[in-house]
């Protein structure tokens, strides 16, 4: 784990930190670059993406604070801008975002649906980027494994705990699945049938990963709906993934009675 890449004079470079702006600028490179295809005017993709990044950021933290450690948080208030420490939830942040998004849309005449089916698929790398960051960081590890591919953590100034056990590399293992999600998302964005099919195979694929790595992580910070059966994330990926698919049969069904 590199929790710190390196330093610039007496500056650390945080391995998190330049895996989001790694990814944030990737993220804008290609979205500006197919805006025209999907008529998305590309400079008011400038003044949005920084909305986004910053209230995505602040919602991933908040949703942690409020929702997942509301007892901790109130007995040591001051570790809430710990964010080294790690704590900061994906639905939290894409809550936020998604508001804020909203709004944007509204003020500038876009169709706000038509804004988010756009830009789902950047949604999705970005979490391979931020899954990387994670990864550097040692946050969201996995639990203790026997398995070839376990990844034995030592750096003292990771995350991760404990030190010098194989671990599962849920990193990794989300990181593979956002990247699988974005290739597909990002194929049915330029051959999608209706408007709305990329953000719900997003709402199908997204939660499935997260459901099924969410067994094998370790981390102790995250939050409970059952106290040791069902986690926050698995409790709001299994509401998206039954909404969403019943979106999508419902489209598909009122989709083939029009063609008839």
């Amino acid at each position: 784990m590199y929790p710190i890449l390196c330093h610039i004079g007496p500056i650390p470079i945080y391995g998190y930190g330049f895996m989001l702006a790694t990814g944030f600028i990737v993220c804008m490179y290609l979205a500006q670059r197919d805006a025209k295809h999907f008529n998305i005017p590309a400079e008011k993709l400038t003044d949005l993406f920084p909305l986004i990044i910053l209230s995505g950021a602040i919602g991933a933290r908040l949703f942690h604070v409020f929702v997942e450690r509301p007892s901790y948080f109130w007995e040591h208030p001051l570790d809430v801008f710990k964010l080294w420490d790690g704590g900061v939830t994906f639905y939290g942040g894409l809550i936020l975002a998604i508001a804020v998004t909203w709004r944007f849309a509204r003020r500038n005449k876009i169709s706000p649906l038509y804004l988010f089916d756009f830009l789902i698929p950047y949604v999705a790398l970005g979490e391979v980027f931020g899954r990387m960051g994670c990864f550097l960081a040692g946050c969201c590890h996995g639990i203790p494994t026997d398995l070839p591919w376990g990844i034995t953590i030592t750096n003292p100034l990771s995350v991760t705990r404990p030190l010098g056990i194989p671990l599962h590399p849920t990193q990794l293992y989300q990181m593979i699945w956002n990247l699988l999600t974005f290739i597909i998302v990002y194929r049915t964005a330029w051959r999608k049938k209706f408007i709305g099919q990329s953000l719900l195979m997003y709402g199908i694929l997204y939660p499935i990963g997260r459901s099924v790595i969410e067994i094998f992580r370790g981390d102790t910070i995250r939050g409970y709906i059952i106290e040791g059966v069902i986690t926050t994330s698995q409790g709001i990926s299994i509401v998206i993934f039954i909404s969403c698919v019943t979106i999508y049969i419902i489209r598909h069904i009122k989709m083939k009675k029009a063609n008839k």
